[in-house]
């Protein structure tokens, strides 16, 4: 008997070999960043230097597939199908192992080695299970180590040996170094064995000490793990919060997509790269076998108490294998990856279903009398079973191999895995580098398709997002460019007309790669205009901006791409642009902050040509003056780059005007766009004048100082035509009352320009004035001649001012911009690591309305800043904007000297900027005063 079974095996592992291997190097197509990404970890494993407990990159990895693929990356010279060798052989180890499993936990029943048989050939020719055999996934390990673990497991607590309870309890162990699936393996084995232990209270003793061997086992293999995850315990939990359902009714969606995405047609996984889209994990017939499958193991029958736990297990295992995809709602699902927990016990269903078929048939005969008396061997009983076992690798096997091909070959899975990169390694490979520049644009940095594939891979600079230009300083240079990485606005025909291209094709035939080839003296020709410095907004000599301007005319609610112009003076760490759509008197309305030329790939003289996305938001009044501001931070430490003009600083930003009017909306915005306008307007008013509704406004501030500003934001509605022709007014209304704004609403934007249907966010800056009186007050809004509105309350605080000059120590009259009078100063004795404070005392000569900042520096004989502090007076507290004509401000700062500071003759130098333009009040034609301070001590 065992020899027909020994057959059937050999058979069942051939087509499995043969649908696992065949074309592995060739298919499927394209190497995903994900897949190139492990490549590259498991060559450094092979190298011996690197001895991973758990991998921190990528989100998270455990490493049992890595180890195991050292030994196929060695043997094919590190080629990156080494690691879908290394998932084919696992894969079929798993089918045979799914026999082994099968088998120990059906035990001694009836027809356990058939259905066991028909498992293993079920999973041979299971779609979804030879796709990720043909994977560099690591996810392919699981089900083979939780069906060793079972199968070893179930055979020690049958047999009583502790060798099988040891490996059972060293494979369970493991399992936690497969995937993050199989986290919740154990909780199936102890819903099971838990009723094995309470069924059999005679000999609970016994299986408790063999399972406490096995507990003690798993927890020695992973104890390594288990540490690590008590040390770093953030490497345990990061993916599982990045992909967990957030809600209890996100969790049981996912829990009924995936029950469909077992059985239903169109329900699979939609992600092309691990299925064919909505294809179900079972097919039609599968899936009704399997019904018939699940009935006959929840039903009872006959068969000790170690059968009725693997039933158990069997079907605890199926529910709880689901959870993986059904609960990581926040990514696709269903996942077949995520799924891959349910193979090989899944396989037992539809074998199950098989032989209950068959006994079902054979029972019918003998009904009939066909086969009474009729004398039956062992041979005879196992025809039937071995038909079904041959009709299932020859036409199941067959259907797995078109439909596997159709997949592997597909375009959709070509763009879907990174094709392109592919294309890209190999154009990197092609090109001769001498005095030539690549560039990549990529939509990953460092595309690790490129790195697992490439020969010159370190060589090549990338261009992240597709929406970048660089012209080397020196040299040719090569653009390599995917097509499907469209750049927001066309090139300037001045640099496309001079580059050569050589296209590389898709499976289809279709463009899928651009290599773009410029000479260096068309790339020389191209950089003349932006050579002189002079003309460029210098941002701490690391950065020159020529130009920011939009490539064609924006629009309300359209992206406008902006091109900016920039170039390489020096190196540096880590930088980030913001570019941002502004208006002198409204503010900033949108910004975009991706970056997308890393500075680790930076030549100095590099120059760049940048492309950046804006959208004026719906609600953006289509009116003149707009500008483009363009600035760099660094997002690690958080400084921006200031702008200097003759070595001064200059601001933070440089601005452009937009060219031409901002273009209204192209039609009436729809209820989606009308929904997420004005955003952080409370919509509470709804009041209406004619066709013009006021939806909301943002709320008042609660209290006030004379001077000071609040910026209100207004969100109107168009509903018809009949929209008023007078004035906004706003009015303060209190002790006094007093109008803050008279005019045409939205910077101009008048009623009778706006559209039924229209939004229009409509933005005010509000300026108290300096003597009004302290109180309560309203501001009403009103509309032409109507009847005003409340808007809200606020409080004027009352403001101290003083306007004696009070006694000091230094006195020092010098005047700057012909709006502040210094009149002198207190200062104490510098001493090292003691604060300094300083004492300013100023004078207002004229009212100002913006806000400037006083710079108060220590400098050394040599002119070096020992300290410094740059603040509004009174440490940000009372804005130049509050002062009033005549008043003195006593203004008093703290600086920090450093621990050693030499004998010597130290001064103070004093003045104001304003923040976001570098604007200097004047003194005597410079940008400060310096005041002597009294010589410091040594310390």
């Amino acid at each position: 008997m065992k020899r027909y079974y020994l057959f059937g095996m050999t058979l069942v592992l051939l087509v499995a070999a043969t649908l696992r291997l065949g074309t592995l190097p060739d298919l499927p197509v394209g190497l995903h960043y994900d897949e190139a990404a492990n490549v590259i970890l498991t060559r450094q494993i092979a190298s011996g230097d690197y001895r991973p407990v758990f991998i921190r990159a990528y989100t998270g990895k455990e490493v049992l597939f890595f180890y195991s693929g050292t030994f196929w990356i060695w043997a094919t010279g590190g080629a990156p199908w080494g690691l879908r060798l290394n998932a084919a052989m696992l894969g079929i180890l798993t089918v045979a192992v799914t026999f082994s499993a099968t088998r120990a936990l059906l035990g001694p029943a009836k027809r356990s080695r058939e259905i066991a048989l028909l498992a293993a050939g079920w999973v041979a020719v299971a779609f979804p299970h030879v796709l990720l055999s043909r994977y560099g996934f690591r996810a392919i390990s699981q089900p083979l180590l939780q069906a060793l673990t079972v199968a070893a497991l179930w055979r020690g607590l049958r047999s009583g040996k502790r060798a099988w309870l040891v490996a059972g309890g060293v494979c369970l162990g493991l399992t936690g170094y497969t995937y993050l699936a199989a986290r919740l393996f154990p909780l199936p084995l102890t819903v099971a064995l838990g009723w094995l232990l309470l069924r059999s209270p005679r000999e609970a003793r016994q299986r408790i000490a063999q399972l406490g061997l096995v507990g003690l086992a798993a927890v020695t293999v992973f104890a390594p793990l288990g540490l690590y995850f008590l040390r770093t315990p953030d490497a345990f939990t990061t993916r599982i919060t990045q992909v967990a359902a957030p809600t209890w009714r996100d969790a049981l969606r996912g829990v009924w997509l995936c029950l469909r995405a077992l059985v239903w047609p169109g329900a699979g996984d939609p992600y092309i790269r691990f299925n064919i889209p909505g294809r179900p994990l079972l097919d039609v017939l599968s899936a009704a076998l399997a019904l018939i499958g699940l009935a006959r193991l929840l039903l009872p029958s006959q068969g000790d108490d170690l059968y009725r736990a693997g039933r158990i297990f069997v079907i605890a295992v199926l529910a709880t294998m689901l959870l993986p995809s059904a609960l990581a709602t926040s990514e696709i699902t269903p996942s077949n990856l995520r799924l891959v927990g349910l193979f090989p016990f899944i396989a037992i269903l539809p074998a199950c279903g098989v032989v209950v078929l068959i006994d079902a048939f054979t029972g019918v005969l003998r009904n009939m009398g066909n086969l009474t008396n009729r004398p039956t061997d062992a041979k005879s009983r196992l025809l039937p079973s071995a038909s079904c076992l041959l009709l299932l690798l020859t036409f199941g096997g067959a259907a797995t191999a078109r439909a596997y091909h159709q997949w592997a070959t597909s375009t959709e899975l070509f763009y879907a895995a990174d094709g392109e990169m592919v294309l890209a390694a190999q154009a990197l490979d092609a090109t001769d580098l001498t005095g030539t520049t690549v560039y990549i644009a990529s939509e990953h940095y460092r595309h690790p398709t490129v790195a697992a594939l490439a020969q010159q891979y370190a060589q090549a600079k990338w261009l992240t997002g597709g929406a970048t230009l660089v012209l080397p300083p020196s040299g040719d240079a090569v653009y390599v460019w995917p097509r499907s990485l469209t750049p927001p606005a066309s090139w300037p025909e001045t640099i496309t007309q001079k580059w050569r291209t050589t296209v590389l094709h898709d499976p289809l035939g279709e463009p899928a790669l651009l290599v773009h080839r410029l000479g260096e003296a068309d790339s020389a020709a191209l950089r003349e205009p932006f050579t002189p410095p002079s003309s460029a907004a210098d941002f701490a000599h690391v950065i020159h901006l020529y130009a920011a301007r939009p490539t064609a005319a924006c629009r309300v609610a359209a992206p406008c791409p902006i091109l900016i112009i920039w170039a390489i003076n020096a190196p540096y760490t880590t930088l980030q642009p913001v570019v941002r759509l502004l208006h002198p008197q409204t503010g900033e309305w949108t910004r975009e902050t991706t970056f997308h030329y890393p500075p680790a790939d930076w030549t100095t003289g590099d120059l760049v040509f940048d492309q950046f996305t804006l959208t004026p938001p719906v609600g953006i009044p289509p009116v003149d003056g707009y500008e483009i501001g363009v600035s760099f931070f660094n997002p690690d430490g958080g400084e921006v780059l200031p702008r200097l003009e003759d070595e001064q600083f200059a601001g933070l930003e440089a601005r452009f005007p937009l060219t031409g009017t901002l273009l209204p909306m192209a039609s009436a915005p729809d209820a989606a766009q009308s929904a997420a306008a004005c955003p952080g307007i409370p919509r509470e008013i709804g009041a209406a004048h004619g066709d013009l509704q006021l939806l909301g406004a943002t709320p008042l501030p609660e209290s006030l100082r004379p001077g000071e500003s609040m910026f209100l934001r207004l969100c109107w509605q168009a509903t018809g035509t009949a929209l008023p022709e007078g004035d906004v007014t706003l009015t303060l209304r209190g002790a006094e009352t007093r109008t803050l704004y008279k005019g045409v609403p939205a910077s101009g934007y008048t009623f009778a320009q706006w559209r039924p249907g229209d939004i229009v966010e409509d933005r005010y800056t509000l300026r108290l004035p300096r003597e009004i009186a302290a109180g309560p007050y309203t501001l009403n809004l009103s509309v032409g001649d109507a009847p005003g509105m409340t808007l809200g309350t606020v409080e004027v605080q009352p403001v101290m001012r003083s306007f004696a000059p009070p006694e000091m120590q230094h006195p020092f009259a010098v005047d700057f911009g012909g709006h502040i009078r210094l009149l002198g100063y207190d200062a104490g004795m510098p001493h090292a690591r003691q604060p300094l404070e300083v004492t300013l005392y100023w004078q207002s000569l004229a009212e100002l309305d913006e806000d400037y900042l006083v710079f108060v520096h220590v400098l050394d004989e040599s002119g070096a800043i020992v300290a410094q502090v740059d603040e509004g007076p009174q440490q940000g507290n009372y804005p130049t904007s509050l002062w009033m004509a005549g008043e003195i401000v006593t203004d008093r700062h703290i600086l920090s000297l450093p621990g050693a500071l030499p004998e010597g003759d130290y001064r103070l130098r004093v003045g104001f900027y304003q923040q976001e333009n570098g604007n200097h009040l004047a003194v005597n034609g410079d940008t400060h005063v310096l005041l002597p301070l009294t010589d410091a001590d040594s310390h």
